[in-house]
């Protein structure tokens, strides 16, 4: 589903326009840090997350695949998003051309991953060991 972005609410949930309707897409198998609400401070790499996802996103064309649950409990469309048309679909593809996974290897999400929206779950695994083996993102924690 081809999708345009119109704005960045978290550093994993996008606000998009599909045809004449808008959406709320959350992605699957990311947990980016929460931004500051209301009475909640930020989480720790929340903003930086956020301004990643918002530099890298806003007001462009993605793709949306979609997995076996498309919304959750509050109506949030559930995708992939992918920043080119996915080729291949697998795991190459996703490292190269999806945003999920894109979040993940950068350090700006953590791995949320479960049934039934696995198909790229093992992919997800590896790029979240290649951030915190490489220190980046959230996962340059600095020494106690």
């Amino acid at each position: 589903v081809e999708a345009y972005v119109i704005r960045i609410i978290e550093g994993d949930t996008l606000q998009v326009k599909i045809g004449g309707k808008f959406d709320r897409v959350r992605m699957i198998g990311v947990d980016a840090p929460d931004i500051e609400h209301k009475n909640k401070p930020a989480q720790y790499y929340g903003p930086e997350a956020e301004r990643y996802t918002r530099v890298q996103l806003t007001n462009r064309t993605v793709f949306l695949e979609l997995d076996v649950q498309h919304r959750d409990k509050t109506g949030q469309l559930l995708a992939y998003v992918w920043t080119v048309p996915p080729a291949a679909g697998d795991e190459a593809d996703a490292r190269a051309n999806m945003f999920n996974a894109l979040l993940l290897r950068d350090g700006c999400a953590r791995l949320a991953t479960g049934p039934p929206n696995v198909k790229y779950a093992e992919c997800f695994k590896v790029c979240q060991q290649e951030a915190k083996d490489l220190s980046r993102g959230l996962w340059d924690l600095p020494l106690k």
